[in-house]
């Protein structure tokens, strides 16, 4: 291969660090007070910062959307139908990140 580039084509002037993750849809249940479970095709890691989108109908105002911060308390792979997903225990509210902590030093 002759036209072979043997130039870079770019460089990077400061070193870059970082993490881009794209959950897809899940089923979400409330499960308590400002705690959801999820069933995932994905996992999640223990303290990972997740967003809920909740969407909910107004009758005639049409969709009303609010995005809610919560954090993975615990990752578990679990069998549905014969397909392995993952359960996610969902933490929201200003305890959430509290709980996490309380969680891990406890083992």
């Amino acid at each position: 291969m002759s036209n072979r580039r043997r130039d870079k084509r770019f460089t990077l002037t400061e070193p870059t660090d970082g993490l881009v993750r794209v959950f897809p849809d899940a089923l979400v249940q409330p499960s308590g007070e400002d705690e959801w479970i999820a069933i995932s095709r994905e996992a999640a890691v223990a303290g990972e910062t997740l967003f809920l989108n909740i969407v909910a109908t107004d009758g005639d105002d049409g969709e009303l959307s609010h995005r809610l911060p919560v954090c993975v308390i615990d990752s578990r792979p679990v069998i549905i139908e014969g397909a392995m997903r993952h359960r996610l225990r969902l933490c929201g509210g200003d305890l959430a990140f509290v709980s996490f902590e309380q969680h891990v030093r406890r083992g």
